[in-house]
């Protein structure tokens, strides 16, 4: 059996695959493999843009509960690592949230109970207990978070004012930390 070979150049009782060239197919798998990249590189963008926090994370209000279950005063600072702030009793009963970061170049400080202060490991800054400037190279004193108090009944009983002053808490009440509201630290002088 012999194929007209005429037949075969117009088109004729041939299979539409095996007519694709080489370069054809190639420009079909290069949109498709582009096609894909883009459609990944939109997905990782999504993710990327949408906030995934948790109850109690960084950027949102953390419930801490009653304030009885926090530290007495003279307590070391604790720390909540989630929602990246140190817990503070002051000298007189008085709350502070201060910001985990130093805002030197943004290390993570720590307490060091021995010394009582905290030390920022990278560049050697001091801050005092409440979050003031010892020794630079930090700018300022550290930043503070906004706490809230609410009674039994939900309704705001204190709130941490403009400056970041300790807040005194009153006695029953139920603490929110505001991570997503920082007040920055003071010069230094």
């Amino acid at each position: 059996m012999t194929v007209d070979t005429r037949l075969l150049q117009q088109g004729a009782g041939t299979d539409p695959l095996r007519e694709m060239s080489r370069r054809t197919f190639l420009n079909y798998a290069w949109l498709a493999s582009l096609g894909v990249l883009t459609a990944e590189t939109a997905v990782v963008f999504y993710q990327f843009a949408m906030p995934r926090l948790g109850p109690g994370e960084f950027g949102g209000p953390v419930d801490l509960g009653l304030a009885e279950i926090l530290p007495g005063i003279g307590a070391d600072p604790e720390p909540f690592h989630k929602a990246k702030f140190w817990w503070v009793v002051d000298d007189e009963g008085a709350a502070i949230a201060l910001y985990k970061v130093c805002p030197h170049l943004g290390c993570i400080y720590q307490w060091k109970p021995n010394q009582a202060k905290f030390i920022c490991p990278c560049h050697g800054s001091e801050f005092e207990r409440g979050g003031a400037l010892i020794r630079s190279p930090a700018p300022r004193g550290l930043d503070r978070m906004v706490i809230r108090a609410y009674d039994a009944a939900d309704e705001l009983v204190a709130e941490t004012n403009e400056r970041g002053d300790a807040l005194h808490i009153p006695d029953g009440a139920r603490l929110v930390v505001e991570t997503g509201l920082r007040i920055l630290g003071h010069e230094a002088a």
